[in-house]
């Protein structure tokens, strides 16, 4: 006991040092609204005999080698400890590996732009976060060296084996943030690994896509949208004008009214919605071609227009979009998507006689949504304040967020209206498809603007569908059925492109597309949950943020947690 007593008194600094970077998201994950109690109770009991693991270990080492020791350990911990933590801060969610990934293809454009986005107050915090620990070990004395492993082998090797327990067991190295993070990553690597291997092999092999002439457009048009949230659409009822110059076409346009994306961020909607793979058949990510590649063997000549970058197919899904004959990426400029229409003018008149497939894939409404649009479409402020009486106690940053997402659609709508003017006045058989991939909560009954499957709600996944065809080519397909009210998910819009440009393979679904007459509703799944339940969650969500006894403090969340 002398000796343990010891010990704790010359080492109090590493054991604060221990606390600081193991410690702090296990406890602030109190704050998460997508965990039980007793899941945050197992989260810390486990951190705690990690730490107890740790600090014991240390013990054995000599003083040359404690303070490498810590400093690996900081640099291991640092990184998904910041971005843990900001998480439950901003979101007030621990993270899931869906989310991790995500973040592991997030460019540096983006994440600069979300940074700049944030409080600078926050910003200044991580950097005091970061900066302390380094501080820590530089002032770090060396003490005696406690224990030597020829005396405690017995116990010392014990220790390794309980360390190795947390990294290599999974139930348990999930409860640990900076194992799960990197259990994570090297998943992710592995299976991009793999992929790219499948693919590869893929164009090697031959895939029959029959076409029929005289239903297929000279001119398909896809536009795919980011963060655009049908609620937010006037288009859709939504009571400020944000759609002035598509509801202008609402005649021309079939404004499909229930459609759901199959996740609620990019990288796993955009993988599902340009390949043939979903939950049942995951292995069409590498067996079937993607939905340029059917495009490509159709004999259409393929183009893809971006304002997110590409990474030089790095991306899981950007190394789909770039299968294209022609891809341009204008994401270095971090401009608005207004930015496209030059390039989409060549890509339109480009010498050729193929028919021709563009895909737009924009911005949008991209959080950072003061970004999204020039000065001049600064339309919605607190000077022509027309926000719904249906959004009551709203702080000033909370109005100022709405204005800036309700400018970003406004400017959409006018970038979709400008391309479908421009196809329109080629006076040719074409076809214009646009989708979000996934929607947005702003604000809408809680202190939140963003996406995070974490606390998943219906304005996460709701998106709108549009489609518009031009007169020549409507004339073409009396077979294509039009009802805007069918039940659909994104997931299946391989076949519904398919089915526009008149193509068939193996494997081919008429149930599946949305403009076949068999089309038949399927269930429509968000990530691993149905979307009824998320309707369910949705609703379970403001009745919560509407009670009474809600408490927005740390000790007001944890009295609830208790309560419950």
């Amino acid at each position: 006991m002398k000796t343990l007593l010891q010990i704790l008194k010359e080492r109090k600094l590493q054991i604060f040092f221990l606390l600081y970077v193991l410690m702090p998201v296990p406890v602030l994950s109190l704050l998460a609204q997508n965990l039980s109690l007793s899941a945050v109770a197992v989260g810390i009991g486990l951190s705690l005999v990690l730490l107890c693991v740790v600090f014991l270990l240390t013990s054995f080492m000599t003083t040359r080698g404690l303070k490498i020791f810590y400093s690996l350990l900081l640099a291991i911990t640092i990184i998904p400890g910041t971005i843990f933590i900001g998480y439950l801060f901003i979101g007030h969610v621990l993270l899931s590996g869906g989310t991790i990934t995500s973040i592991f293809e997030t460019n540096t454009n983006e994440a600069s732009e979300f940074i700049a986005y944030l409080n600078p107050w926050l910003v200044t915090a991580v950097t005091l976060f970061v900066l302390t620990p380094i501080i820590m070990i530089c002032r770090m004395k060396q003490p005696e060296q406690f224990f030597r492993v020829r005396r405690h082998k017995y116990a010392f090797f014990a220790l390794v084996l309980v360390a190795l327990l947390f990294v290599t067991v999974r139930p348990v190295a999930q409860r640990i943030y900076f194992v799960d993070f990197y259990r994570v990553f090297a998943n992710y690597k592995i299976d991009r690994f793999r992929e790219e291997r499948a693919l590869a092999r893929r164009h090697t092999q031959p895939f029959e896509v029959r076409t029929q002439p005289n239903k297929m457009p000279r001119l398909v048009v896809l536009v795919i949208g980011e963060s655009h949230a049908r609620r937010h659409m006037s288009l859709y009822g939504y009571p400020r004008d944000t759609n002035p110059l598509l509801s202008a076409r609402r005649s021309e346009l079939c404004v499909y009214t229930d459609v759901v994306s199959p996740q609620v961020h990019t990288i796993p909607v955009l993988r599902a919605a340009l390949t043939f793979a979903d939950r049942d058949h995951p292995e069409r990510l590498t067996t079937y071609p993607s939905l340029i590649e059917l495009f490509n063997r159709a004999g259409f000549e393929t183009y893809v227009i971006s304002n997110q970058p590409l990474l030089d197919a790095s991306s899981s899904y950007d190394a789909l979009l770039k299968l294209a004959d022609h891809t341009v990426d204008l994401s270095a400029r971090k401009s608005p998507d207004g930015i496209l229409l030059p390039s989409f003018e060549q890509a339109l008149t480009a010498p050729g006689d193929r028919p021709r497939l563009i895909v737009l894939h924009l911005m949008g409404c991209h959080i950072g949504y003061k970004y999204r649009y020039p000065a001049d479409f600064d339309f919605f402020t607190r000077l022509n304040d027309t926000l719904p009486d249906a959004l009551p106690n709203l702080t000033p940053e909370a109005r100022t967020t709405i204005d800036e997402y309700d400018n970003s659609v406004r400017y959409n709508d006018y970038l979709l209206s400008t391309l479908i003017a421009r196809i329109e006045r080629e006076h040719t058989p074409a076809a214009f498809v646009y989708f979000s991939d996934h929607g947005e909560e702003v604000n809408e009954f809680r202190p939140f603007s963003g996406h995070a499957y974490e606390k998943v709600t219906s304005y996460m996944c709701e998106v709108p569908f549009l489609i518009w065809l031009s007169p020549e080519f409507r004339s073409m397909r009396p077979d294509l059925h039009f009802d805007a009210t069918r039940p659909y998910s994104t997931v299946d819009l391989p076949y519904t492109m398919a089915d526009l440009a008149a193509l068939r393979f193996r494997g081919y679904d008429d149930t599946r597309s949305l403009l076949s007459p068999q089309f038949r509703p399927r269930q429509r799944r968000v990530g691993e949950l149905s979307y009824e339940t998320v309707l369910d969650m949705t609703r379970s969500a403001k009745e919560r943020q509407s009670a009474p006894s809600r408490a927005s403090s740390f000790i007001g969340t944890l009295t609830r947690r208790f309560a419950e």
